[in-house]
This record gives structure tokens, sequence and C-alpha cells, in this order.
């Protein structure tokens, strides 16, 4: 049976359009035509209907798309399969995340690893959740490392989580809220806020924490970064609820982050595909673990993270 067929047929159930399938595949639309029909030939099924001048799976398409999806998924992950062979084999690292947690806590992992190892190479990605899961799960990084929960969850993936962090309030040393112990809710919201705008995970956070209590926060300003936020933070524009790890504080930032009311933790874990794993994942795994342990012995931090 004709791979190329095979591939051309998922890629135009998947995106709806034999157009965007052949310029996904760099093949042209009648070539992608073609493959189709010798697909329906060999397969002696009628997988598309073709009387509204588009194409649209047939029942028996349908039920054959869905039976084979797996197998057909398969085929797009033979590439990925093959360069992180080729990337085991030169000892390259290919991790992924969210920006915050590059910064808060893969770069300070990664300069570790290098202290430890002076030929130590590593590609870091920045993708969006759902991406992020999907990629490792086809074998496109060698770990990932997210906030639980998952987005998607019948992705075929390992997840191990390995940090609990408390929620807090980021603010200026000079704040009138700097002498408190803690932060409690309903003194938060009689302050201005700078927050992410909704959809994004940390403003997330922010909105189910204020709305199972009942309060409104004085959202001032908003933006699509997180290190945006901290910035504004920094200014002087208002309080922002994160964690130790997105929100790190570096020695010379006049910020602090008190602990918020009410114990709110969140975990963090590393994805992996399944299989065999290379020996740098759990070589940078072993780096955060030890960045958090150094961590752990500053006083903001020290009650704010715990190893799993």
């Amino acid at each position: 049976m004709n791979l190329r067929s095979l591939r051309i047929f998922r890629r135009v159930v998947t995106t709806g359009s034999l157009a965007q399938a052949s310029q996904d595949l760099n093949i042209s639309p009648s070539a992608a035509s073609r493959l189709l029909s010798l697909l329906e030939s060999e397969l002696k099924l009628n997988l598309f209907s073709r009387s509204k001048r588009r194409l649209e799976l047939t029942e028996e398409g349908d039920r054959f798309y869905r039976q084979t999806e797996h197998i057909l998924r398969g085929l797009d992950e033979m590439e990925l399969i093959a360069a992180e062979i080729r990337a085991q084999a030169n000892e390259l690292l290919s991790l992924v995340t969210a920006a915050p947690l590059a910064m808060g806590l893969i770069s300070p992992s990664l300069v570790l690893m290098q202290q430890r190892d002076a030929a130590f190479e590593c590609v870091i990605n920045v993708e969006t959740r759902f991406d992020l899961e999907s990629k490792v799960a086809a074998r496109a990084y060698n770990v990932g490392v997210i906030s639980l929960p998952i987005e998607n969850g019948i992705l075929d993936l390992t997840i191990e989580p390995f940090l609990e962090t408390r929620l807090g309030v980021l603010m200026r040393t000079d704040h009138p809220l700097a002498g408190q112990a803690e932060i409690a809710l309903d003194e938060l919201a009689r302050h201005p806020i700078v927050a992410l705008t909704k959809g994004q995970r940390w403003r997330e956070r922010l909105d189910d924490i204020f709305s199972a209590s009942g309060l409104t926060p004085e959202i001032h300003l908003e933006t699509t970064s997180t290190p945006v936020v901290k910035s504004l933070v920094r200014d002087g524009a208002g309080l922002t609820v994160v964690d130790c790890i997105c929100g790190r504080i570096a020695d010379d930032e006049p910020l602090l982050l008190k602990p918020l009311a009410g114990e709110k933790w969140i975990t963090y874990a590393t994805i992996h595909p399944n299989g065999p794993r290379s020996a740098r994942s759990g070589q940078f795994i072993e780096a955060m673990r030890d960045f958090i342990r150094a961590e752990m012995t500053r006083s903001q931090a020290r009650s704010m993270l715990r190893l799993i």
C-alpha cells in the first residue's frame, strides 16, 4: 500500500482541505487527488464524497479513519523518531516548556549542567500548552516541563510530578503590604493588580482564586507576557499572583514574594514520550532538583517549595 496515499489521506482529514494537505506535503493538488484515488482503489472503499465540489468523508471513510488513526499518526511521527535517534546519538538534549518556566527554572538548571559538563548541548523550545504536550508524545522532544493538570488527557505520555510551589503575591519591597507575613485575599483585592490576559494559565489561577471567595480583583493592567507582568510590578504598577519559580527574584531586584493566605499550591511535572529515554534527560532532571534544593536555602523560598 502506498504510504504517501495514507499520509495525504490523514492530512486531508485533519486539515479539511485538499489544497492545504498537498501544500503541507509539498505535492501538487492534482498529485494529491490521484494518490487519494489510488488509495480508494487499493482499499476497495469509497472514502470521500465529491458531489459538493469538495472532499467530505463518507461513512466508510470515517470508519476507516477512526479505526486506523493511530497507525496513520505514526506515519507522520517517523521523521520525528528518526530525528530523536540522531539527537540521542549526539547526546543532544531537546527540551520544551513554557516561557516563565524556561526563565525561572530551566535556565539556571542548564547552567548547572554546563558547569558539570562543558561539552553539554541543549535546544530549549517554547510552545503553547497543547502543542507542547502533543509534540512530546510524538517524540519531537526528549522531555517537557509543565504545570499540572495537562491539557490533553488522551495523549500517550509519562507524567512525573517533581515539585510543588505555594502561590504568593509579588510586590515591590516598598509596597504597603511588604511587612505582612502573608497576604489575605481581601487585602489583595484592595490594591491594583497586574495580570495576564484571559485564557492564560496564570490568569485562570487568579480568576479561580477570586471567584471562589466572591471578591473582585482590581485589575488595571493586562498583558500576554509573564515577564512583562513582573516588569510592571517591579516598576510599581501593582501586585500579581505567582510562585517563586515563574516569578523568581534576582538578588538585585527590589521585589519580594509574600505567601498568599490559604496554602494554595501548584504542581510541576516532567513529561516524557513512552519508551527509552536519553541519559541526558535524567541528568537534566537531577540538575533541576539540585537547583531547587539551592533555592530552598533562601529565606523567601524556603516555605514555598516542596520537592516531590
